[in-house]
């Protein structure tokens, strides 16, 4: 039970990300980094395209840890942090 409500409070802490992003979006020049950002990550939907942004506007491939061994031969390091992105 305790697993579900950390998930619970992850999944809250995204959106939260997302309303605030959505907010300053508009507001500044972050709108052309959305837009780069958008254009890297075309096949990823606009509110993770937009946690990306926000997490890591310099972002050039985001994969999942698994998918950095198999498909790219590739480990992360130890203490390297990832991108939360809201799952289907």
């Amino acid at each position: 039970m305790a697993d579900a409500k950390t998930e619970k409070q992850k999944v809250k802490e995204s959106t939260d990300k997302l309303e605030e992003g959505l907010k300053e979006l508009f507001e500044s020049e972050k709108y052309k980094s959305y837009l780069s950002t958008m254009s890297k990550f075309h096949n990823y939907s606009f509110n993770n395209t937009l946690l990306i942004a926000l997490q890591r506007p310099g972002a050039t491939l985001v994969a999942s840890y698994q998918a950095w061994q198999k498909n790219f031969n590739r480990h992360v390091n130890k203490g390297e942090r990832g991108i939360c992105i809201l799952a289907p």
